[in-house]
């Protein structure tokens, strides 16, 4: 279908203001309707949003028929309806221009028609919906063709390394465009029975002034073990484990540098002080030789769920960091950056819930310790305990400067964090 304008600034408005759009930093220019799909008593929209910038997104946008708008997820008769669309492999739409369902073998045949239905609250890019005690779905509001990396890790984890700490893979809805692309809309695992996101986990246990480091060494092993069970491939290209190469070190290092360099501009041009602008050429030097592999690429506590008070951990969400592109996010690199990432993860939670002073470094120290007995001397890791440091500095740093874009653009209050981390990188070692 032929997109048609929609010139609704109350439209541009409400979704400026929704926690799920991710360019809070640039302005709306422009708001298009390209497609509407009826489902029960709503629509949804794919809206291509034009940003001063020049840039073009599509986001999902489900809205209830009835004025005022309103956001269809929070209708339960609008959920079943989609979750029907994947569970019978349906077809919803036109012959170009449709949703359609990919159920996988892991969908609970027996899943009640009336089954109850709660969106889940809190902050997220995605909206995700709990169907009773089985399944939680969660909806991309920004669609992006091409293959998504959750949907094909989480494949690959259920169908091939059957690795047992993450949500097995339920199935999918994707959308079909008018050129014959795909976007994936949403994917469903089974739910994780009496498990409390990883975040609010700690943050509470910091609360009752519990290190929570016994845990945090669970963490470390499975965080290992999702790289050991990533390493063993033998799935194909897409996932076979390759050496790193000179080429791939340069290539990593100019990439850190061209984030901190988006850091800069995104905190108006400078840098703070004792925070260098170039990256060490030689911080990642001692990767050479060692394995290149699929991994989390967004890894931080919200990706992960505590089971049993922090006695088990699961680790969910693999779609790589939102702000790049799915190319990008599938490319093989490092797992040191998953590493990092759960490392910068604990600098937030020190910085939230506020922490005892000298938490955060045994903290660290605890998911350390598990990550290295359960990885031992794997193909991934740096030969010397030197090389590992150096590298996992410059991968701290990368995270950081993503964390001030990120939250330039989606949390501005919160920015703060990610430039403390910026400061420990600066600072002498």
């Amino acid at each position: 279908m032929a997109s048609t304008s929609l010139p609704s600034d109350s439209l541009a408005r409400w979704i400026a203001g929704q926690r799920w759009f991710g360019a809070k930093s640039r302005r709306i220019v422009g708001v298009h309707v390209a497609e509407r799909l009826r489902i029960g008593e709503a629509t949804l929209y794919l809206v291509r949003i034009g940003l001063d910038d020049g840039a073009l997104h599509t986001y999902a946008v489900p809205l209830l028929d009835a004025p005022p708008l309103s956001d269809a997820f929070d209708d339960p008769a609008f959920c079943r309806a989609l979750l029907d669309v994947m569970r019978t492999g349906g077809r919803l739409g036109h012959e170009r221009g449709a949703l359609l369902g990919r159920p996988s073998a892991g969908f609970p045949a027996d899943l009640p028609a009336d089954v109850t239905v709660r969106r889940l609250a809190g902050e997220q890019s995605n909206t995700s919906v709990v169907f009773g005690d089985r399944l939680i779905v969660k909806h991309f509001r920004r669609l992006v063709a091409g293959v998504n990396p959750e949907l094909e890790m989480s494949r690959y984890l259920t169908e091939h390394a059957a690795f047992a700490s993450t949500p097995r893979l339920a199935g999918a809805l994707e959308y079909l465009g008018a050129d014959g692309s795909l976007a994936t809309f949403a994917i469903a695992h089974a739910l994780v029975p009496e498990a409390t996101d990883g975040w609010r986990w700690l943050l509470a246990r910091l609360r009752q002034d519990d290190g929570a480091r016994p845990a945090l060494r669970v963490l470390g092993r499975r965080t290992a073990e999702l790289h050991l069970a990533l390493a063993r491939s033998t799935a194909g290209p897409a996932f076979d484990a390759e050496r790193i190469t000179a080429a791939d070190v340069a290539a990593w290092t100019e990439s850190v540098q061209a984030q901190l360099d988006a850091a800069r501009a995104a905190l108006g041009g400078r840098l703070p002080d004792g925070v260098p602008a170039r990256v060490d050429g030689g911080g990642l030097d001692g990767l050479r030789g060692a394995v290149k592999i699929r991994h989390h690429g967004d890894f931080h506590l919200g990706q992960t769920l505590a089971v049993r008070d922090g006695e088990d951990f699961f680790i969910i969400d693999f779609e790589g960091e939102p702000l790049r592109p799915l190319e990008e996010r599938r490319r093989k690199h490092t797992p040191l950056r998953d590493v990092a990432g759960l490392l910068r993860s604990l600098g937030y939670a020190a910085a939230t819930a506020p922490a005892p002073e000298g938490w955060e470094e045994l903290a660290r120290a605890a998911f350390l310790d598990g990550y290295a007995a359960a990885a031992g001397r794997a193909p991934f890791l740096p030969a010397e305990a030197a090389a590992f440091s150096r590298a996992l500095a410059v991968l701290e740093l990368e995270k950081a400067a993503y964390e001030v874009v990120y939250e330039a653009n989606n949390r501005p209050d919160w920015i703060a964090i990610p430039v403390r981390g910026l400061l420990r990188w600066g600072a002498p070692r």
